[in-house]
């Protein structure tokens, strides 16, 4: 069986953006942790995926939310962010961003190198 590849899936999430968001609030609420985190105050980041299959075919549209609660001085601090991201349904559940590679004979599949459809041989 295929699995989704957790580090490529992250990359996809909107264009790259998700993971770019996510590095800068795992260093923000960890600052504000260190900074204002006495007396229990905790900080906390959140990941919340929802997939929706696009019309009858093998396509989800993930929507991801990401969230923070980061202690400050007086108080805290929260935030949520949503975005969409739809992806290809693979063999065995493989979600990607690019449409899955057929593997019988004849079918055209996109090649990932060179950028162009080649026949699969």
């Amino acid at each position: 069986m295929s699995e989704t590849h957790v580090h490529d899936f992250i990359d996809e999430l909107g264009a790259g953006v998700f993971k770019e968001k996510l590095a800068h609030l795992l260093s923000d609420v960890a600052q504000g942790t260190v900074l204002h985190g006495g007396k229990g105050k905790k900080g906390k980041i959140f990941i919340e995926l929802t997939l929706l299959q696009v019309g009858d075919n093998e396509q989800v549209m993930i929507s991801h939310k990401l969230g923070h609660t980061t202690p400050t001085r007086r108080g805290k601090r929260s935030e949520e962010d949503l975005s969409q991201t739809s992806m290809f349904v693979g063999k065995g559940g493989e979600m990607t961003i690019n449409p899955p590679k057929e593997d019988n004979n004849g079918q055209f599949a996109l090649d990932q190198e060179n950028s162009g459809i080649h026949r699969i041989k």
